[in-house]
């Protein structure tokens, strides 16, 4: 299982911690299912002026295709939280029906 984490603010090291902290946890009893995993975080500028971050992330899952999860917050750790929370649900869905790797 291969994380990469790409991360385009001020606290992008801490982000990216966290975000692959969680992503083992979650994704762990089904990592030999899980070819790599792509996470962007970032901030997002609206029109009116707010500020929220976001944190998309991709799944490519063996025998299952590609999942992907965008979430966005005002706080990053919560985005992070929620959309790997997401992707590990989808995850066991699509795998649910997909060959055990050997």
């Amino acid at each position: 299982m291969e994380i990469r984490v790409h991360a385009a603010c001020a606290r992008a090291a801490a982000l990216a911690d966290h975000a692959r902290r969680r992503l083992l946890y979650v994704l762990m009893p089904r990592r030999h299912q899980v070819q790599r995993i792509e996470v962007h975080l970032g901030d997002t500028r609206s029109r009116r002026g707010g500020r929220e971050g976001y944190c998309k992330v991709q799944l490519q899952l063996l025998h299952a295709g590609v999942t992907t999860v965008v979430d966005v917050s005002k706080d990053l750790y919560d985005a992070i939280d929620r959309a790997v929370d997401h992707a590990g649900r989808l995850a066991a869905e699509r795998l649910r029906g997909a060959p055990l790797a050997a």
